[in-house]
C-alpha cells in the first residue's frame, strides 16, 4: 500500500514539474526547444514520465528536438535563440549527469543571451543547485533556471557580496544579471592610440581619455563596476594571426580569458572573425593610401593650363567654323552680285588678328559681313580677357599637377610604402593582383607597435618620397599636421581609391557573456549623440593652427572621405567653384558669338532680297524708256 501512494505522489509531483517547466519554456517563444536526455542513464519511471509529459506539452505548441547527451561531447554551436532542457535524476543520483552536462556546455557559444537553459532536477539541495550554478558560470551561461519541486525555482546572481548566490524565481523568469556588477573588476584590451586612446597615469588603474578612454569608464560606471586596464604583454597592440593558428596582442589576451573586451576602435581581420564578436559597427574604418602632393606646375605651362584640353579644342572648331562660314559668305556674294572677295589666306589672317585685338585695315561694305565680323570681334575681346584674367590669378595663385586619385599611376611614383603589417594583411583580400603588387612592390612593413604613435610622421621627415597606408582617421589628422600655410595645402594628398571599407568595432572572446550589455550602452550611446560629441570634443582638443583647423575641416570634400554630418549638395557646390574656367564660365562668349552669326546670316538674306528686288525694279524701268 505505502509503495503505491508513493508511487502516487511521485507521479504528481512529476506533473505539476511538468506543467511548470512547459509553462516557463512557452513563455520565451524560441524558436527551437532542445530536450536533452541521457539514454544509456538508468532513469526512473517517474522522470520518464515526466520527460515525456514535458515534451508533448512544448512539442503541441513550439517547434522541439530531442537530443542525446552521450551523441555531444561539446554542446553544438546554434545560430537562432534557443531553450535548452536537462532533465536530472532526483537528488544525489543526478550529480553524475550533472557533471556531465558541465562538461558539455560550449564556453564559445555565441551570441550568449540568445539561448537559455532549464534544469530540471527534482530534490536537488543547495549545495547542489551552487556547484551546478558555479559551472555554468564558468562556461558563461547567462539565463538559466533550476526547478527542484513545484514551488522551487532557483536563479543564481553570479555578483553577489559573498560571491555567486542563489535567488528564487517566483514566475520562473531569467533575471539580468548584468544590471548591478556590485564593483566587480571589469578587464579591458587598451592601449595607446594617438587619436582616440590617450593614456592618464597611472593606467593600470586611470586608464586613458579620448573617446575610447570615455567609452571605457562609462561602461565600467554604468554597470556598477570597476575596471582595470591590462596592455598587452608582447606590444602587438591590436594583434594578428599567425602561420600556426594563434594570435598576438590583445586578440591573444582575449582568447586566453586575460581580459574581457578590447576597446580600441579597430577592423577585424578576416583570420580573426570566426574567434571574436564584435559590437554592433556604428562606423566603418577606411583604409586609405597617402602618397606626397603633387608638385607645382612650371610657369611657362600656365599659358596652355589657363584652359582644359577640351576648352582649347572647341576653340579651335569654332575658329575653322568661323573662317569656312566667312567663305561661304564671300562666295555667295561672288554668285549673286559678282562682287570678288578676299582670299582665303587674307580672311584667316583677318580673323587671326581681330582674334587678337589687332584693327582691320579694309573690309567690305556689305552689312552682313560687317555684323558678322563684329560678332567675332565681340566674341574674341570676352574670351581674351577671360584668358588673360585667369593668367593673372595664375600668377599670383600656383596651380599644380594632378594629384594621384588611383592606384594604375602609384609604380610611375616610385614610392616606398610604410604601414604596419595588419594593413597589407587586410588590403590583401579587397585589391587585385595588379593593384596589391604595386602596393607591395617597395614595401615597408612596421610591427604593431608603431600603431601606438604617429611613426608617419617621423619618417616623412626623413624620406620624402614616401607613401602610407592608413585608416581614414589617422590620414585626416596626419593631413592636418602637415599643412603647409605658405602653401595653403598638406605636404600630402589621400588618394581617392580607398584600399577597402571595414566596420569599426569593439570586439569580445566568442561566448563573452557581456556582449549584449555592451550592445545596449554603445547603442544608448549612439542615440543620444554621445559618440559624436566625444569625436568632435578629441578634435577640438587637439592643438593646430586655425588655418590647419580650417583644413582638416574641409578635407571631406577634399578626399572624397565619407564626412559625418556634411552636406554632399554643398560640397558639391564648393567643390565645383573651385575649377575654374570651365564651359559654365565661358558658354555666356559662345551665346553672344551664336547670336552674331545668327544676325549677320539674316542681314545677309535681307541684303539679297533688297539686292534682287532693286535690279528687278530696274529692270522694268529700263524696258518702260525703251
Amino acid at each position: 500500500m505505502w509503495p503505491l501512494l508513493g508511487l502516487l505522489v511521485g507521479l504528481s509531483n512529476s506533473s505539476k514539474l511538468a506543467e511548470i517547466s512547459c509553462q516557463i519554456v512557452v513563455a520565451q517563444l524560441v524558436q527551437v526547444n532542445y530536450f536533452y536526455r541521457c539514454v544509456s542513464c538508468p532513469v526512473a519511471d517517474t522522470v520518464s514520465i515526466e520527460e515525456e509529459s514535458l515534451h508533448r506539452c512544448v512539442a503541441s505548441r513550439l517547434p522541439s528536438s530531442m537530443r542525446s547527451l552521450e551523441r555531444h561531447e561539446l554542446e553544438p554551436v546554434r545560430r537562432t535563440d534557443s531553450m535548452n532542457i536537462f532533465h536530472i535524476p532526483a537528488a544525489d543520483a543526478g550529480e553524475p549527469i550533472m557533471r556531465r552536462i558541465l562538461d558539455m556546455l560550449n564556453p564559445r557559444q555565441p551570441r550568449r543571451h540568445f539561448h537559455k537553459y532549464l534544469f530540471i532536477w527534482p530534490e536537488a539541495n543547495e549545495q547542489q543547485l551552487r556547484q551546478l550554478f558555479e559551472g555554468c558560470w564558468r562556461k558563461h551561461l547567462l539565463f538559466a533556471l533550476a526547478i527542484t519541486g513545484p514551488q522551487d525555482i532557483y536563479d543564481f546572481d553570479p555578483f553577489g557580496a559573498d560571491g555567486l548566490t542563489l535567488k528564487k524565481s517566483a514566475r520562473g523568469r531569467y533575471i539580468d544579471k548584468l544590471r548591478n556588477l556590485r564593483g566587480y573588476q571589469l578587464r579591458y584590451s587598451m592601449f595607446t592610440q594617438p587619436l582616440r586612446a590617450l593614456p592618464l597615469e597611472p593606467v593600470e588603474t586611470e586608464g586613458y581619455e579620448a573617446i575610447d578612454g570615455s567609452i571605457a569608464r562609462l561602461f565600467a560606471e554604468k554597470l556598477n563596476a570597476t575596471a582595470r586596464y591590462v596592455i598587452p604583454a608582447d606590444g602587438e597592440a591590436y594583434g594578428r594571426c599567425l602561420p600556426n593558428g594563434s594570435f598576438t596582442g590583445a586578440v591573444r589576451d582575449l582568447m586566453q580569458g586575460v581580459t574581457d573586451i578590447g576597446l580600441n576602435l579597430r577592423f577585424v581581420l578576416d583570420c580573426i572573425w570566426p574567434k571574436v564578436e564584435p559590437i554592433y559597427p556604428y562606423r566603418r574604418v577606411i583604409i586609405s593610401l597617402v602618397v606626397p602632393a603633387a608638385g607645382m606646375r612650371p610657369e611657362y605651362r600656365i599659358f596652355v593650363d589657363a584652359f582644359r584640353n577640351s576648352v582649347w579644342h572647341l576653340l579651335l572648331a569654332n575658329f575653322l567654323i568661323a573662317f569656312v562660314i566667312f567663305i561661304i559668305f564671300q562666295w555667295l556674294l561672288n554668285c549673286i552680285t559678282g562682287e570678288v572677295g578676299d582670299s582665303w589666306f587674307k580672311v584667316l589672317d583677318m580673323l587671326y588678328k581681330t582674334h587678337l585685338g589687332q584693327p582691320v585695315e579694309h573690309f567690305s561694305r556689305k552689312s552682313s559681313l560687317r555684323a558678322f565680323l563684329m560678332a567675332w570681334i565681340l566674341f574674341s575681346y570676352v574670351l581674351t580677357s577671360i584668358y588673360f584674367g585667369k593668367l593673372e590669378s595664375s600668377f599670383v595663385q600656383p596651380s599644380y599637377e594632378q594629384q594621384l586619385n588611383d592606384l594604375d599611376g602609384l609604380p610611375a611614383l616610385k614610392l616606398r610604402v610604410h604601414g604596419v603589417t595588419t594593413m597589407f594583411d587586410a588590403v590583401t583580400s579587397s585589391l587585385s593582383d595588379r593593384h596589391y603588387k604595386a602596393l607591395t612592390a617597395w614595401r615597408w612593413i612596421h610591427p604593431l607597435k608603431d600603431s601606438e604613435h604617429f611613426f608617419e610622421l617621423s619618417v616623412s621627415r626623413r624620406f620624402k618620397r614616401t607613401a602610407f597606408i592608413m585608416r581614414d582617421d589617422v590620414a585626416k589628422e596626419f593631413l592636418a599636421i602637415t599643412y603647409n600655410a605658405e602653401e595653403g595645402r598638406s605636404s600630402y594628398h589621400i588618394v581617392k581609391q580607398y584600399l577597402r571599407s571595414m566596420p569599426g568595432t569593439y570586439i569580445l572572446p566568442l561566448g563573452s557573456p557581456y556582449l549584449y550589455k555592451f550592445q545596449m550602452l554603445m547603442s544608448a550611446f549612439f542615440e543620444h549623440g554621445f559618440l559624436d560629441y566625444w569625436a568632435q570634443l578629441d578634435v577640438v582638443k587637439r592643438s593646430r593652427s586655425t588655418q590647419s583647423d580650417e583644413f582638416f575641416e574641409d578635407l571631406g570634400d577634399d578626399t572624397d572621405l565619407p564626412s559625418d554630418g556634411g552636406n554632399t549638395a554643398d560640397s558639391q557646390e564648393r567643390r565645383k567653384k573651385r575649377v575654374v574656367l570651365t564651359m559654365d564660365i565661358l558658354q555666356g562668349a559662345f551665346y553672344l558669338w551664336i547670336i552674331g552669326i545668327l544676325l549677320s546670316i539674316v542681314g545677309f538674306i535681307l541684303e539679297q532680297v533688297y539686292f534682287r528686288l532693286r535690279r528687278s525694279k530696274r529692270g522694268r524701268i529700263g524696258i518702260w524708256n525703251d
